[in-house]
């Protein structure tokens, strides 16, 4: 039998990679990052449910309009705590915050699609990376802002894992398209 130190570092990755245990891991990654952007974009598109959205027993979600939403963040971060990057304060500030309504109902719309393509495995890549832009912004409109700097990375990074990794070929219906499909995206 061969020791783990002549085992070539490139079966060593495939075979952690071929498990059984990593395809659930991936699963269960995807899965839950898209019940995460689920429910809070269902939260910016629909009136509040007691128990269910913006607060639920468990905590709150990120709604349309109020203390902890989506308007609040960027009022607070972008605007008051004076964003350094002027050319996107002035944006947030003179285009985004006075048209409020169409945006975050395209951001409630875009997190409700990617949660949902998340839950089941289709177009995985595409979705994750969307779902890690969101992020992205948000951290780059609080970097500056006295926030864990790890906050936000926390969200994009195994996103971006899940897009490389095309989780959705595990337990996803990327599986099924790429075995039907020679060049399937997902």
């Amino acid at each position: 039998m061969a020791d783990a130190t002549t085992v070539p570092r490139s079966q060593v990755f495939a075979g952690a990679i071929h498990s059984p245990w990593f395809g659930r891991a991936m699963a269960a990654l995807r899965v839950y990052f898209g019940v995460v952007y689920l429910h809070n974009g269902i939260a910016k598109l629909l009136p509040a449910v007691p128990n269910l959205w913006p607060d639920t027993p468990l905590g709150f979600v990120i709604n349309a309009e109020g203390g902890r939403s989506a308007r609040s963040i960027l009022e607070f971060e972008v605007v008051t705590q004076q964003h350094p990057v002027e050319p996107y304060r002035a944006l947030v500030e003179g285009v985004i915050l006075p048209n409020f309504g169409p945006f975050v109902f395209a951001i409630g719309a875009l997190e409700t699609v990617v949660g949902f393509l998340l839950i089941v495995g289709l177009l995985t890549p595409l979705a994750a990376v969307v779902a890690a832009g969101m992020a992205l912004h948000l951290q780059f409109a609080t970097l500056w802002n006295d926030k864990w700097i790890y906050e936000y990375s926390l969200e994009w990074l195994p996103l971006l894992c899940l897009a490389a990794f095309r989780a959705g070929r595990w337990h996803g219906l990327d599986a099924r398209f790429a075995a039907s499909r020679a060049r399937w995206f997902g």
